[in-house]
């Protein structure tokens, strides 16, 4: 089985998540992906404005899912 990662951030004061972000990587197994998906979300929050996240009150959400066709 095949993994693929969609990051979704989203805002606690607008009640919402965005368009789902697909990673290029395709993983191989699940715990890949969720680790993956736990690593990007630290790395892009750490980079984001810090006024901005607390202002909207931001985090990321994501999910991992099972392809077959790879």
């Amino acid at each position: 089985m095949k993994f693929m990662l969609v990051m979704y951030i989203c805002s606690v004061v607008a009640g919402q998540c965005g368009d789902g972000i697909q990673d290029p990587i395709i993983y191989t197994t699940h715990k890949d992906c969720a680790l993956a998906g736990y690593t990007k979300s630290i790395e892009v929050l750490t980079d984001m404005d810090e006024k901005d996240v607390n202002t909207n009150r931001l985090f990321f959400s994501f999910t991992c899912t099972q392809v077959d066709y790879i």
